[in-house]
This record gives structure tokens, sequence and C-alpha cells, in this order.
């Protein structure tokens, strides 16, 4: 491992100078370099539904039809904070949440995007990408605990699927339901 300097600004806009040990990032491989199954938090499979996977991350659509709310949660075993990634992965990540990002904002519409990765209801690694309308329940407030969720129907559900399908072509696989 070795020490490299880092200087960032705090909200306030005071500098902060410090080192960092590069290098120091859990491992996510078990024995011989097998890598651990990947498992969803329990209140993530209550409150969403799989759309289905990009190379790192699995997409989750909130089951909340007050908004087009999606999640993507790296398929990595016990990570709770992005810098706990490899840098191969936190790369990924952005690069698939910028992806999602794009996507979305155009397919849907959006006037905003909410994109959070907060984690302190569930604090396995997820990645929200809100699609934020003008008109939307919440707006122009957070979307958290504004209103009860709404379930989406199944034709409601088929035709997001349907929309993403045309969408997400590269480096994305569906997953059945």
């Amino acid at each position: 491992m070795k020490r490299t300097p880092f200087a960032g600004m705090l909200p306030s806009g005071r500098l902060v100078r410090c080192s960092v040990w590069m290098g120091a990032k859990l491992k996510n491989d078990g024995p011989a370099g097998v890598r651990a199954v990947f498992a969803l938090d329990s209140r993530l499979q209550q409150d969403t539904l799989p759309i289905g996977d990009f190379p790192l991350c699995r997409l989750l659509l909130s089951n909340d039809s007050n908004y087009p709310w999606f999640i993507l949660v790296p398929r990595r075993e016990a990570i709770s904070e992005i810098f706990q990634l490899d840098v191969a992965d936190q790369q990924q990540l952005w690069q698939e949440t910028t992806a999602l990002s794009q996507v979305l904002k155009d397919a849907f519409d959006a006037d905003k995007l909410n994109v959070a990765a907060l984690g302190n209801v569930v604090s396995q690694l997820h990645m929200h990408v809100i699609v934020r309308k003008r008109e939307d329940a919440a707006w122009p407030a957070p979307v958290w605990g504004k209103h009860p969720a709404k379930p989406y129907g199944s034709e409601q559900i088929a035709a997001i699927r349907e929309r993403l399908r045309l969408i997400l072509t590269d480096d994305f696989t569906f997953l059945e339901g």
C-alpha cells in the first residue's frame, strides 16, 4: 500500500489536505479467487422489482408508481460504501449510473434526475436514480417519505420493461419477470 496526497473541498468551502492509503480496498474474493455469492438485501427484495443486470450492477425498479425510481446495486458481497469497491468497480458503477441516467432522462422526459447513494436504512451499497417531473407527487421535495408507495400494476410494469428493452441494449441482460 502507498500513501497518496489528497486535496478536497468541504461544503463549507474549506480546503482539506490529507493523505490516503491507496490499495486498502476490501477484497470480494474468497479462497482461490472465487467471488462471493451476491445476495440482495431483504428490504430491497421486498420493495423493488428486478429488471436485469449491467456488468456490475443489478437494476431494480422501486415498486412505487409515484415516480420512475430505479436502483443500481453492485453485485458485490459485504459492500456498504463506494470507496469499498476496488477502483475498477468504482469506475464501472459511475459508468453504469451515468449511462442509466442519460437514457432515463430521455425515455421518461425527466425535468431532473435525483441520483444518490444514501444507505441509512439499507446498508447494502445501492445507487438511486429517480426520474423527477415538475408534476410528480413530491416535486420539488425529496421523494423519501413524502407519499405512501403506490405499487405498480402488472400492465404498468410490462410497459416500463418494454420501454427499457428499447433503450438498454449494450451490456445489459434482462431478467425474466
